[in-house]
């Protein structure tokens, strides 16, 4: 397969926090920015501006070694139709979507350009967070046959990120294990401030913040999450985890059911790693029945 030269120049179609943040830094290590399309004026604008590039169609996008579409999952078939007609060999099309592979672009790989999913397993709230905390993330990258080497050494050479191949078939349950990780910290800090929240603390994610810091870090140092778990669940401190449950039971249904799922699911970890016996198992779930 034809590949980019590098460096290379780039357009950007679809201007959201991290197409954007990814055209920057790319910018930064040296690739051209050449065109940005968005789906509304201002976004493009924006990008624009801190690109250095102008502002055009998304068919004017196709005059770019490397195509970044920044857009939503369900408008990438509607891009390769775009796209399709306008690109051919020595191009790449590269989207950020995580679920998703090659698949969505079966026009462009038909006209002869390349095709690179590479999705940052990163949590970007904006723009400018997205520039701080892509360098050293990890990236699942699934690409056109012939295009894996480009891609890795795009990924960590102009991004300085982790590249880490993932098979088609393998994007949804990539995907998942992100969604389950950075929303699922998310949720679970959530449950957390409430129950502060109604015994009247105030500010409850100061309280919480450091804690959430210290896990993760724990998880990280430990060589993982089940290694890093603590807890009356882990201890089998079932008098503890009793006194908890009927604490929320008298506050908060919603409360007290939440409790029980993430520990429960504590719990199937903890077995499963050998942390705690079968016997001890069977008497922590009948204090979170």
């Amino acid at each position: 397969m034809d590949i980019p030269p590098i460096p290379f120049r780039t357009a950007l179609l679809g201007a959201g926090s991290v197409g954007t943040a990814v055209a920057e830094l790319l910018r930064r290590a040296g690739d051209r920015p050449i065109a940005v399309s968005s789906r509304t004026e201002a976004s493009a604008r924006r990008a624009a501006e801190m690109l250095g590039a102008p502002v055009t169609s998304a068919a004017g996008c196709a005059r770019a070694d490397v195509i970044l579409v920044g857009a939503p999952d369900a408008a990438l078939s509607e891009i390769d139709g775009i796209l399709a007609p306008e690109i051919g060999p020595g191009q790449v099309v590269w989207h950020f979507a995580g679920a998703y592979g090659i698949e969505p672009f079966p026009g462009v790989a038909r006209a002869g350009a390349g095709v690179a999913a590479l999705h940052p397993v990163q949590a970007c709230p904006s723009v400018d967070a997205a520039i701080a905390r892509l360098p050293g993330s990890a990236w699942g990258i699934t690409s056109s046959e012939g295009l894996d080497a480009w891609a890795q050494a795009v990924v960590s050479a102009h991004l300085d990120g982790t590249p880490v191949p993932v098979a088609e078939s393998d994007r949804p349950a990539w995907h998942a294990a992100g969604v389950v990780t950075s929303n699922g910290m998310a949720a679970l800090m959530a449950t957390g401030e409430r129950i502060l929240t109604g015994i009247g603390i105030d500010a409850p994610e100061a309280v919480l913040g450091p804690l959430a810091r210290g896990t993760i870090q724990n998880a990280i140092e430990s060589g993982g999450g089940a290694d890093a778990l603590t807890g009356p669940v882990v201890r089998g401190d079932a008098g503890t985890v009793e006194r908890h449950v009927a604490a929320l039971r008298a506050r908060d249904a919603e409360l007290v059911q939440a409790y029980i799922r993430t520990s429960l699911s504590i719990l199937e970890t903890a077995v499963r790693i050998g942390r705690v016996d079968e016997a001890t198992a069977v008497e922590m779930k009948e204090v979170l029945r």
